[in-house]
């Protein structure tokens, strides 16, 4: 037997092929070599070549199978005012947490954009609860703090709920300065987007109350009024810390 023949006959054995079904193959390879040819069609190259092809178009689809299903997750953004009121309602909190740094890192481990920042004006306010609110099954993780109290003691709230921008869509697609403004049944909301996180600061009173911490912080007296509602000791901190800057106070 010559070596092609042993060759072929090897290739095919390997693959359980019928004596019928090997002779046929031997019987056309002589076939090609009588006419010259230079190349044989082997049925069993041409079969992995297609199940290549089918392989590549099942991984396609479900690729667009995976993105859209998270597509059609997303919820809308407007769906979330309606939900912090109703959340309010009937509020379940947990404990506030007074250092800034820890609120922060606890939201973050909820699962909040890692790289969101709690802003300034809120810093120097009393902290009064966090938690994480369902939102059509989307996630906004909630901080409230205490903009003023009222005359007899009782606390009125600022809260900014943080979410994810990938988990929304219509979210506003505005910088802070601009951000979009909503009032909804005696509440006050103020939303904007920045990298990954949309934010939203909301108050049960009219927009006036809330405007002052969207507005960029002022000149030095500006930040001392809010230092020094969180007492003397901290204005007096924030006092040396303005006097150590560049150009300090003036």
């Amino acid at each position: 037997m010559s070596d092609f023949r042993k060759q072929v006959r090897d290739h095919y054995d390997a693959q359980s092929l019928s004596p019928e079904q090997l002779e046929a193959i031997l019987a056309r390879g002589r076939e090609a070599a009588a006419g010259e040819e230079k190349t044989v069609e082997f049925p069993a190259a041409k079969r992995k070549q297609s199940w290549s092809r089918y392989a590549m178009a099942a991984a396609a689809v479900i690729a667009l199978l995976l993105g859209g299903t998270w597509w059609m997750k997303r919820v809308p953004y407007s769906a979330l005012p309606p939900r912090v009121i109703a959340f309010f309602d009937h509020p379940e909190l947990h404990e506030a947490i007074q250092d800034k740094q820890a609120l922060h890192a606890w939201l973050v481990e909820k699962g909040a954009p890692a790289d969101f920042k709690i802003p300034e004006k809120l810093l120097t306010l009393e902290s009064a609860a966090c938690q994480v609110v369902d939102v059509k099954g989307r996630k906004a993780y909630l901080s409230c703090y205490i903009r003023e109290k009222k005359a007899d003691g009782s606390p009125e709230l600022i809260h900014l709920l943080v979410a994810h921008s990938g988990d929304f869509y219509d979210r506003p697609e505005v910088a802070k300065a601009d951000a979009k403004i909503t009032e909804i049944d005696g509440w006050s909301f103020a939303s904007w987007t920045e990298g990954d996180a949309i934010y939203t600061l909301a108050t049960a009173a009219p927009k006036e109350k809330l405007m002052p911490f969207i507005a960029s912080a002022g000149g030095p007296n500006e930040r001392l009024r809010h230092l020094s509602k969180a007492g003397p000791d901290l204005s007096f901190k924030g006092l040396a810390l303005l006097e150590l800057r560049p150009g300090g106070g003036k």
